[in-house]
Formats: C-alpha cells, sequence, structure tokens
C-alpha cells in the first residue's frame, strides 16, 4: 500500500473527531491531485436576540434586566433562531490512479452534523424571561412556534468532474451520503394561547401542538436512532468575459427514525388552579416530579405513542456570480436559502484580495438568515503548494460589540496536497 493511501485510511479512521460542510477554496486548483481536507465551523445568531444575551443564556451567566429590556426591544412579531456546528473530513483521490479517467476524481469522507432552529413569538420569548405575571387580565400568544434539533453522522462518496469552459477549468460534482442518525426533537404549535385571570387565580391554556424526539433512553455519539441518505451538488459555470456563476445544493435528502421514537399531540384547553399541599414543611422529591418537564408534556398531551417517522433535512440552496478584476482582487455576488429550516432569505457579497500567490484575505457583508447584518474577515496562507489553511469569521464584530451584533461564527480549514 502506497503511503498516500495509507495517510488516507489513518485520516478516515479518526475522522470520526471532525465534523463540517464544504472545502472553501480560496486558491484555485488547476490540476487534478491526491488531496485531503478537513474543515470545523459553528455559527449561532438570531434575527431578534443580541449576541450579548445569547452569550449569557450559553455559558450560565446572568441574565439581567438590563439585558431583558434590551432584547424586548429588538423583538420582532415573528423570531427566529438557528445554530449549526460541523466538522468534516474528506479525501479527493484522482480516477487516473483508479480508471485512467484523467479529468475526474473521487471524493470520500465522513462529517458530523449538529442543527437546531426556532421560530418564536415576542410573547413566548418574554413568558419564558419573565413569566406570565406581565400577561395578567390577558393572554400570551405564541401560536406558530416551531422547534427543529437533530444531530447525525454521514458516510460520503461521490465524484467532482473538471472540464474547460473558455479557457477555464470549472468543476461540477455530487456526492451521496448515507446518515447514522443520533438525536431529534421538534415541536410544532400551530396554535396557543395562555391566559392568565387578572389577579393570577387560575390559568387557562388553549394549545395545538406535536412534540416529536427520538429514543429518549438512547443517547451519545454511539447512538443509532435511525438512518437516512442525502445528496450535494454544485456546478460552475464559466462566461465569456470569464466570469463565473456557481450553484449548489446541500443536504438534499431525508432520515428516518426508529420505532422506539416517541410522539405526543394535543388539542384542547387546559385549566389550572394551582397545586394542592397538605403540609408546607413537606414538599418532598415527588411534588418536584410533579412539575418537571417531561410531566408537564405528558400533563397536557392528549394523545401519546411511539413508532417511527420521517423528516426532510434542511436543504440549503447557494448561487453566487463571481467576478475577477484583475490578479489580485475578486468579488462574489450571491443568495441563499434554507428550506425548511425557519431561514430568512440571505443575499451576501464577497471581496477576495490577493496580497500574493500564496496570502489572500476575503471581507463578508451579508443580509438574513438567522440574524441581521453581518460582517466578516478571512485570511487564507498557501504553503509551497503542499498545503493550505484558513481562519475566519463571517459575524467578526460579535467579537466586539456582542450587545450590537446578532450572529457569531468562526470556522477554519486545512487543506493537504499529495
Amino acid at each position: 500500500m502506497s503511503k498516500s493511501f495509507s495517510l488516507i485510511i489513518i485520516f478516515l479512521l479518526f475522522g470520526g473527531l471532525l465534523q463540517a460542510q464544504s472545502f472553501q477554496n480560496y486558491f484555485a486548483d488547476t490540476t487534478q491531485r491526491l488531496s485531503i481536507q478537513t474543515e470545523a465551523s459553528y455559527f449561532y445568531g438570531s434575527n431578534g436576540v443580541s449576541n450579548q444575551f445569547i452569550n449569557h443564556f450559553i455559558t450560565g451567566e446572568k441574565i439581567d434586566k438590563e439585558d431583558k429590556q434590551d432584547a424586548y426591544k429588538n423583538l420582532k412579531s415573528k423570531n427566529v433562531f438557528g445554530a449549526d456546528l460541523n466538522f468534516s473530513l474528506n479525501a479527493e483521490i484522482p480516477f487516473d490512479t483508479l480508471l485512467g479517467k484523467s479529468n475526474m476524481s473521487l471524493v470520500v469522507g465522513v462529517e458530523m452534523v449538529e442543527h437546531a432552529d426556532v421560530f418564536f413569538t415576542e410573547d413566548l420569548f418574554k413568558l419564558a424571561f419573565d413569566g406570565n405575571k406581565q400577561f395578567a387580565g390577558t393572554s400570551a400568544d405564541f401560536g406558530g412556534t416551531n422547534i427543529n434539533y437533530f444531530n447525525y453522522q454521514q458516510f460520503n462518496i461521490g465524484y467532482v468532474k473538471y472540464k474547460k469552459q473558455h479557457g477555464n477549468i470549472a468543476r461540477e460534482g455530487v456526492k451521496f451520503s448515507i446518515i447514522k442518525a443520533q438525536e431529534h426533537i421538534a415541536i410544532t404549535v400551530p396554535r396557543g394561547k395562555l391566559f392568565t385571570e387578572q389577579y393570577g387565580r387560575d390559568i387557562s391554556l388553549d394549545v395545538n401542538y406535536i412534540y416529536n424526539s427520538s429514543d429518549t433512553l438512547n443517547k451519545g455519539i454511539g447512538a443509532f436512532n435511525g438512518y437516512g441518505v442525502s445528496t450535494d451538488l454544485f456546478s460552475e459555470f464559466y462566461l465569456k468575459n470569464n466570469d463565473k456563476i456557481t450553484v449548489q445544493v446541500n443536504d438534499l435528502g431525508f432520515i428516518q427514525w426508529n420505532k422506539k421514537s416517541i410522539q405526543l399531540e394535543a388539542d384542547s384547553i387546559f385549566n389550572y388552579n394551582g397545586i394542592e399541599i397538605d403540609n408546607v414543611f413537606d414538599l418532598n422529591d415527588s411534588l418536584v416530579a410533579n412539575i418537571s418537564q417531561d410531566s408537564l408534556l405528558n400533563l397536557i398531551a392528549t394523545d401519546k405513542s411511539k413508532g417511527g417517522y420521517s423528516i426532510a433535512l434542511p436543504t440549503l440552496v447557494n448561487v453566487f456570480y463571481t467576478r475577477q478584476f484583475n490578479s489580485k482582487i475578486k468579488i462574489d455576488i450571491g443568495a441563499q436559502y434554507k428550506i425548511l429550516a425557519n431561514y430568512i432569505p440571505l443575499v451576501y457579497i464577497n471581496i477576495y484580495f490577493n496580497f500574493n500567490p500564496t496570502f489572500v484575505a476575503q471581507t463578508h457583508f451579508s443580509y438574513g438568515g438567522y440574524g441581521r447584518f453581518n460582517t466578516g474577515l478571512v485570511f487564507a496562507k498557501s504553503f509551497k503548494n503542499k498545503f493550505q489553511c484558513y481562519l475566519g469569521s463571517n459575524n467578526i464584530l460579535a467579537y466586539f460589540i456582542p450587545k450590537a451584533t446578532y450572529s457569531s461564527s468562526t470556522f477554519v480549514g486545512l487543506k493537504m496536497y499529495f
């Protein structure tokens, strides 16, 4: 076995420690070569809640009155939150090594994906962080709430094809993935209102909801709670003026969760008049258990069942136009949308500046997605045409003015040629 193929096997065996999307090509590949690339990234953001509030919530810091008042000022009638954690490891093996095809490469790899997205109302946010006292004599409306969280690992296999167009090398490719599903939680609330009597003597809950969950007794990275498939596609088109159009479709697929999955449903009105306590000095564990999250879900469920179900994966569609002005400056203008993910259409501009053939800086400007206005900065470096690496963020201001920004991200990648 050659040294190069030994390296590929070693990386694939230990690839479970990593997770990711697709490698960013800051340096154009003009020839096919055996390569291994890895990428790690995280992102979270909201169009209604600032980074400072999210950071305090995630780290468990105190969320004071000022934090909440600032959040209330920025909330909209319809708010979204999204988060992604991705790691990947992929190898590209030229087919001329395997089948004598000089313009195609085999792509194999592994990925780990964690995603969450939420649609929530202003009333629900206030109810969660300040209770129902503020709604005395009226109703808090949380209808339309939608929460989706999943975690899975996948094995990838596909190909990349190189083709000449107007004197340039364009690429196109397909990647098929087999998914090992780890965990899923989904809550959909088509109708939801919580009425609090003026003096707090009783509470009325009018709700229609569906709650789905994978096996709650089988968690962790080793959990195998379902299976699925997905497909990624991309294609580049060069125009006569050497400008380029790129079209990408990622995560087109589904997951089938197994028969141990749970579904709770309700479509009714519930009234709450308090808890009867026989002895105020004997508040035992059973009372605490009666007001736990699981017991509350079961309390307002009118239908409970176990069984498998399917979900469609949030599918990302990305289209962008690239213009190379000269040997130093290049620009991307694009738009992307994530289907089935409580996602706001995002438009963006990337501006690249080549300080020299081995060092590139990119600035990023965008609006939408899970956030508002974003600015980013990326640095990429090539070493003797053997290694490429990059480090950056599409939300660089989150680290300097978290109170005035609404998204945060960091990504890092490495590509090695053999």
